[in-house]
C-alpha cells in the first residue's frame, strides 16, 4: 500500500511492480492517492493521530494477509528511502533471523532510526 503520497511514490511503485511483480509468490497493490492528505493534517510532514492509526491498520492487514498465505517473508518500508542493492532482500533472507533492517545511508543526522546517529556518527 502507498498512503497519501503527494510525490513520485506511486508511479515508481507501479513502475518496479511492472518490473518485478512475476518474481513474486503474490504482491498486493492499494495506492491510497486521494484525498491527497487527511483532514487535520497540517503539511506534509505532519502526520496526525488519524494517519498512524491507518497506517498501522495497513500494517496488520498485510500481517494477517502473510499468515494466511503462509508467506515466508513479508516487507515493509515505511519511509522515502530506495533500496538500491539488487541484492538487499537476498542478503536479509540470508541472515535467518526473524526480524532484519537494512542500514540505510543518510545525508542527514539521521539513519534507519530516529536519532540514530548524531554528527559525530
Amino acid at each position: 500500500a502507498t498512503d497519501h503520497n503527494v510525490d513520485n511514490t506511486t508511479a515508481i511503485l507501479r513502475e518496479w511492480l511492472k518490473n518485478v511483480q512475476n518474481l513474486y509468490h503474490d504482491v498486493e497493490w492499494r495506492p491510497m492517492e486521494d484525498p491527497p492528505s487527511y483532514p487535520e493534517e497540517i503539511g506534509p510532514k505532519h502526520w496526525p493521530s488519524s494517519r498512524f492509526t491507518h497506517v498501522m491498520k495497513l500494517r496488520q492487514a498485510a500481517l494477517r494477509a502473510a499468515r494466511e498465505k503462509w508467506s515466508d517473508y513479508i516487507l515493509f518500508i515505511d519511509a522515502d528511502n530506495l533500496l538500491t542493492n539488487p541484492q538487499t532482500l537476498n542478503l536479509m533472507i540470508a541472515e535467518n533471523k526473524t526480524l532484519v533492517a537494512p542500514m540505510l545511508e543518510s545525508r542527514s543526522l539521521y539513519s534507519n532510526f530516529w536519532c540514530g546517529i548524531t554528527p559525530q556518527a
